[in-house]
């Protein structure tokens, strides 16, 4: 079964720490994902197990933060937040529901992103032209989860995508299509039904 509890317990989450990181560059990135009011982009999942491929997902990601709403699809799967709830949809198994708020889901359902979250600390940032990635710890209910988030600078900021490391020694990693990620555009509210 895919480590889907933890996936969302690390999806964008983020914060300080004394490793020494220039803080200037974190609250760009902070500035950047607080600024993303709706996001909707095709997205790629991959799950790696003693570094080989073993489950590999395409899908979407829609998210409205204003009216906190947030699905993700994958595959033949499902994640969907709304009035405060998290429901995990996998098929040939019962609905999974947990409160939003404890997942990373639940920050990115907030109005703002705070990096000054005491569960999270920052290991290390390596920026280039090309992208940039943040290296982080999650303290979650099983353990410290390492997560790299990858970001786009220029010639627009955008979210690359992230990359999990799960208790069990597996590997998340998922990778948004660029050409085909859109912010800050409207996005039907029906989308976020269960169906």
């Amino acid at each position: 079964m895919i480590p889907i509890f933890i996936f969302l317990m690390t999806l964008l989450s983020s914060g300080f720490s004394e490793s020494g990181v220039d803080e200037a560059n974190l609250k760009i990135i902070e500035q950047f994902l607080s600024s993303m009011t709706t996001l909707k982009a095709d997205m790629e999942m991959d799950i790696f197990v003693n570094g080989r491929r073993s489950n590999h997902f395409e899908g979407k990601i829609w998210l409205d933060r204003r009216k906190e709403l947030l699905r993700i699809n994958y595959g033949k799967d499902k994640m969907i937040a709304k009035n405060g709830m998290l429901f995990v949809y996998q098929e040939g198994q019962e609905t999974q529901k947990f409160d939003a708020t404890d997942t990373p889901a639940g920050i990115l359902l907030k109005s703002s992103i705070n990096f000054n979250d005491k569960k999270i600390a920052i290991k290390n940032f390596v920026k280039n032209d090309e992208r940039w990635e943040l290296f982080l710890t999650y303290d979650s209910p099983v353990g410290q989860i390492p997560v790299t988030l990858f970001f786009k600078p220029l010639p627009v900021m955008i979210l690359l995508g992230w990359e999990i490391q799960n208790p069990d020694g597996s590997i998340t990693k998922v990778c948004l299509d660029p050409s085909q990620t859109h912010m800050s555009i409207s996005i039907d509210s029906s989308i976020f039904c269960a169906e």
